[in-house]
């Protein structure tokens, strides 16, 4: 049940409940009040159920009078005494020259009342608005009937009365009480619970448990709450292990920069003190050791340039200017320019085929940084003294394959789900002195720029095939377009 739909019943509980409970103690109260608290003379009666109850008195009176005698006379007696008594009156017979009295007799029944009686010639009745006197005339004698007139006592009433409305104020506020509690208990314990459950499992991210995960069930305005949270954990454990990643990445490429950095700095002290100490005492030796410094000073400039470039790419600050490319024709004329220094590098680079017609919209920077870094790739990790790389191109559905392989070692199996992430590092003997291990990590940043994907995988015959797929662009050749690739 929802927070929303409890809190309802609750709020409709809080009025029917305690009403009904007032209805209830109310009915209790003046039951037990009409008969407890009444005064104990409180025996009102009608005009008419006096005259019944004195016809029975005399009737029985009567019936003793005539009876023969012995035991029914006796029995009686007994029955006429017994009703005198249990009506809180006397009957006094006269008959055969004798009186007959039946129940208590009171003190003042021959006073003022008895006086005032036989003013009357002892018929009729006489009252004092206390007492009541009434006489009269039997089959074999005369009666005279004494009883009290029920009397109100108002005081008594009223401290009774003030009494049990006290005490039905007090029962149905704390039944009311009793209820509000309950029913804040019934509300509060299904809201306190999850927040106590949000409170442990915050407190167990900040303690550094990170897979801690909230198990709530229940149908109600918490359970989008708590899966907010798992979800929140889950994303925060990815974000920290990522950012352990990148930082064990970022201190194993400054290590390995450091030690790239080094090596072509160490040898051009080197020559450049065997210049100045006349080591070199030649033409021919000068302009060797002047090659060799040339050769590693253009190396310390590339890697530069590739951490300048990662950086930028990295930052999304390089500028990115797409424009319609023919990739086929692209490939070729980068070939044809290259191809040469490569070969110098010791590989054989060759086109296969590629398609013919096909557009792209990219950079062309961006798509020459590709094609130089995966080739430069292949030139680094050639197994043979003229290693051999490759380019094919094919259509696939609405994109553009291109594959670069090479018949070097490869990569071992495990490392290629992650050839590509930032400051990963591979097989060390992937990694030879002069690479920087940032090729494959600017080619996975350049595809994504430009929309595309990039991945690899061993060839059979050995090698490794690096494949580039980027969206084919519809717009007809010589239309150019800047827009996000990612649209």
């Amino acid at each position: 049940m929802t927070l929303k739909r409890r809190l309802f019943f609750s709020n409709l509980l809080m009025l029917v409940i305690p009403a009904l409970l007032a209805v209830l103690v109310l009915v209790a109260a003046l039951g037990a009040f009409a008969a407890f608290a009444a005064p104990a003379d409180l025996r009102l009666s009608s005009q008419h159920e006096r005259q019944e109850t004195r016809a029975r008195l005399t009737g029985l009176a009567g019936d003793w009078l005539a009876a023969p005698g012995g035991e029914e006379r006796d029995g009686l007696a007994a029955r006429l005494d017994q009703a005198c008594r249990g009506q809180n009156a006397c009957l006094v017979v006269y008959a055969h020259g004798a009186e007959y009295t039946f129940g208590q007799r009171p003190a003042g029944m021959d006073g003022a009342l008895g006086r005032a009686l036989d003013a009357l010639d002892g018929a009729g009745t006489v009252s004092d608005g206390r007492r009541e006197l009434t006489g009269g005339a039997l089959a074999e004698g005369r009666y005279r009937l004494y009883s009290p007139v029920p009397a109100l006592d108002a005081r008594a009433l009223k401290q009774n009365a003030a009494l049990f409305l006290a005490a039905s104020v007090a029962a149905v506020l704390a039944a009311v009480a009793a209820v509000n509690r309950f029913l804040t208990r019934f509300v509060l314990r299904h809201i306190t619970r999850p927040l106590q459950t949000l409170a442990d499992g915050a407190a167990q991210i900040r303690d550094g448990n990170l897979d801690h995960r909230i198990v709530y069930d229940q149908p109600d305005e918490f359970a989008p709450v708590c899966a907010a949270f798992n979800e929140m954990a889950g994303r925060l454990r990815d974000s920290v292990q990522k950012t352990q990643r990148e930082e064990a990445g970022r201190k194993e490429l400054l290590a390995s920069i450091s030690h790239d950095i080094r090596s072509p700095l160490t040898a051009i002290r080197a020559y450049v003190e065997g210049l100045i100490d006349g080591v070199a005492d030649t033409p021919q030796k000068q302009a060797a050791y002047l090659d060799i410094i040339r050769a590693r000073a253009d190396e310390l400039d590339r890697l530069v340039k590739k951490l300048f470039l990662f950086s930028k790419m990295d930052l999304g600050e390089y500028p990115y200017a797409p424009e319609l490319l023919d990739p086929a024709g692209e490939i070729r004329e980068f070939l044809a320019a290259a191809a040469r220094d490569y070969r110098r590098q010791g590989l054989a680079v060759e086109a296969g085929p590629l398609p013919e017609g096909a557009w792209i919209l990219a950079d062309p920077t961006y798509f020459r940084s590709i094609l130089t870094n995966l080739l430069d790739n292949c030139a680094r990790y050639k197994a043979k003294p003229l290693g051999a790389a490759r380019l094919d191109g094919r259509i696939e559905g609405c994109s553009l394959v291109l594959a670069v392989s090479d018949d070097g070692p490869g990569v071992p199996e495990q490392a290629l789900p992650r050839l590509f992430d930032v400051f990963y590092r591979a097989d060390p003997a992937r990694r030879p002195a002069g690479g920087s291990g940032l090729g494959l990590a600017i080619v996975a940043r350049a595809a994504a720029r430009m929309g595309g994907r990039v991945s690899a995988r061993n060839l059979p015959d050995g090698g490794l095939c690096v494949t580039l797929t980027l969206p084919l662009a519809a717009p007809e050749k010589g239309d150019h377009h800047e827009t996000d690739p990612d649209h």
